[in-house]
């Protein structure tokens, strides 16, 4: 009986001590796993302030404005070319020009549905309504 009590309690010591190992290992791991992430998420930071300082360096106003005078023809505003709100003309009433063409060929009538026969009580050859 005794020896069978002493079995049970080095297979319940070897039990829990590998159990404690496999807890260690995943935690271990767990804990590697969390660094990577973190290193990668410092990388990703780094390369957003990289690519923020790029973005403010290209567009740098004296940069723009050499680019601008290189590539665009633009000329100085002329005083001439400042106006009222006042001055502006109205703008004239939307016009159809499909619409307008349809009418003119006469094909700008209704149609006719099924459900305004129905109304009108008209049959067609066929003896439906």
């Amino acid at each position: 009986m005794i020896k069978l009590l002493h079995v049970i309690a080095i297979g319940a010591l070897v039990s829990s001590a590998v159990y404690a190992y496999t807890i260690k290992y995943e935690t271990t791991l767990e804990a590697e796993q969390a660094q990577k992430l973190r290193a990668k998420a410092q990388r990703e930071r780094d390369a957003i302030a990289v690519l923020k300082a790029e973005w403010q360096y290209l567009n740098r106003p004296d940069r723009l404005q050499k680019l601008a005078d290189r590539h665009l023809d633009l000329q100085q505003l002329q005083i001439t070319q400042v106006v009222r709100a006042a001055d502006i003309p109205n703008r004239g009433p939307k016009v159809d020009a499909i619409g307008r063409k349809l009418e003119d060929l006469g094909l700008a009538l209704p149609t006719e549905t099924p459900k305004d026969r129905k109304a009108s009580g008209v049959t067609t050859p066929g003896g439906r309504p």
